[in-house]
C-alpha cells in the first residue's frame, strides 16, 4: 500500500501548493512553463483562482471547467507558434486573440479564453515565475449582436411540443427508459417554470425543496455570486418532483440531490434528443434540431414572466439578477407585446 496526498477537491489541491516552499513553487512553475505542461500550469492557475479569484473556492464548476479549457488552448497555441510562455509579449497575446477570432470563435468565447490566459499569468506572477502580464491591455472586439438574437428563448410552442413528446413516450415506456423520461420531464419543468440556471438545478438538494407548504417553493443556495433566493413552484412542477423522488438511483448517485445528473453535458445528453424535428434533415442528412442549450430555458422563463407581469424588477428577482439591465437581455419584448400593437396599425 502506498500513501499519497488527498487531491479530490479544490481545497486540498490548493493547500498542497501552498505547503510548498516559495522557491519550490517557483521552480515547478518555471519548469512547467518551459515544458508547456498544460496540466501542471492548470493546477497552478486553479490554486490561484481558489485563493484570490473573485469568488475564490466558491466559483462554479462551470467557471473552473471553462478556464481549464482556456489555459489548455493557450498553451497549445504557444506550442504551435514556438512562444516562450514566460516571455510572451502583448503583441503576441493580441495575436492570440486574432487567431481565435479568425477560427470563427464567438466573441463571448474569445473573452473567456482571454480571461483564462490572463488568470494563468496572474498565477505565474504569484508563483514568482515571471513579472510578465501580456494580457493586460489586450483588446477583444465588442459584441454588438443582441443576446436574444444569438440565442433566443425557447418558444412556448416548442416547450409544449417537447413536454408532449415526453408525455407521449411515457405512455409506453417501461424500466430505465421510463425513469429517464420522468427525470427529463422534471428537468424541463424545473428549468422552464423557475428560470434556474442549469448549475443551480443540478445543485438542488431535497432539503432545498418545500413541496408541502401552502405555496410550495425552493431555495437556491448556489447561484451566481453565491446569493440565495426563493422561487415559488407550479403545481405541475411539484407533482413531477414528487414522482422523481421515488425513482431508483444508481449506487454512485447522491440520494440527497434532486437530479442525478452531475454535469451540464449529462443534462444536455438527456434533453437534446427531445428537440429533434421528426422527419426533418439538413443537407448532410443529419436530423434538424431546435436544441440551443439549457440557457434558452431561462430566457423562456424571463420572457413569459415579463409578458405576465410587465415588471423587469420582478423578473430580475426570480432569475436572481443583481442588475436589472442584465434581465433586459433575457426578455424578448418586441416580438410579443409590440408585435400585437403593430398588427393593429
Amino acid at each position: 500500500m502506498t500513501l499519497d496526498v488527498y487531491r479530490a477537491d479544490l481545497g486540498s489541491r490548493t493547500r498542497e501548493l501552498l505547503a510548498l516552499h516559495p522557491d519550490e513553487r517557483r521552480r515547478r512553475a518555471v519548469a512547467a512553463a518551459a515544458a508547456k505542461d498544460a496540466a501542471t500550469l492548470w493546477s497552478l492557475t486553479e490554486a490561484y483562482m481558489g485563493l484570490y479569484g473573485a469568488s475564490g473556492i466558491l466559483a462554479s464548476p462551470h467557471t473552473f471547467s471553462a478556464y481549464r479549457t482556456g489555459v489548455g488552448q493557450f498553451v497549445a497555441h504557444a506550442e504551435r507558434h514556438a512562444l516562450s510562455l514566460l516571455r510572451v509579449t502583448q503583441d503576441e497575446a493580441q495575436t492570440y486573440v486574432l487567431s481565435l477570432l479568425e477560427s470563427g470563435r464567438k466573441i463571448a468565447t474569445v473573452r473567456t479564453r482571454v480571461a483564462a490566459a490572463s488568470a494563468l499569468y496572474r498565477a505565474l506572477r504569484w508563483a514568482g515565475a515571471t513579472d510578465g502580464a501580456p494580457f493586460v491591455g489586450v483588446r477583444v472586439p465588442k459584441d454588438h449582436e443582441h443576446p436574444l438574437t444569438k440565442n433566443p428563448p425557447y418558444s412556448a410552442a416548442l416547450v409544449r411540443r417537447v413536454v408532449g413528446t415526453i408525455e407521449e413516450g411515457l405512455l409506453s415506456a417501461t424500466g430505465r427508459e421510463r425513469t429517464k423520461l420522468l427525470r427529463a420531464r422534471a428537468l424541463v419543468l424545473l428549468l422552464t417554470h423557475t428560470g434556474l440556471r442549469i448549475q443551480e438545478a443540478l445543485d438542488l438538494a431535497w432539503t432545498d425543496l418545500h413541496l408541502d407548504e401552502e405555496d410550495p417553493y425552493l431555495v437556491v443556495r448556489s447561484g451566481k455570486g453565491r446569493k440565495s433566493r426563493e422561487v415559488f413552484l407550479s403545481d405541475r412542477l411539484v407533482a413531477a418532483l414528487r414522482v422523481t423522488r421515488g425513482l431508483p438511483l444508481r449506487r454512485s448517485a447522491d440520494p440527497n440531490r434532486v437530479l442525478p445528473f452531475r454535469t451540464r453535458a449529462a443534462a444536455a445528453k438527456i434533453l437534446a434528443p427531445l428537440f429533434v424535428r421528426p422527419g426533418e434533415y439538413d443537407e448532410a442528412g443529419r436530423p434538424r434540431s431546435d436544441w440551443r442549450g439549457c440557457h434558452a430555458f431561462r430566457k423562456h422563463t424571463g420572457t413569459r414572466l415579463y409578458e405576465a407581469l410587465g415588471d423587469f424588477a420582478a423578473v430580475a428577482e426570480v432569475l436572481g439578477h443583481a442588475d436589472i439591465n442584465t434581465t433586459r437581455a433575457y426578455v424578448r419584448v418586441a416580438g410579443t407585446r409590440a408585435g400585437k400593437v403593430m398588427r393593429d396599425w
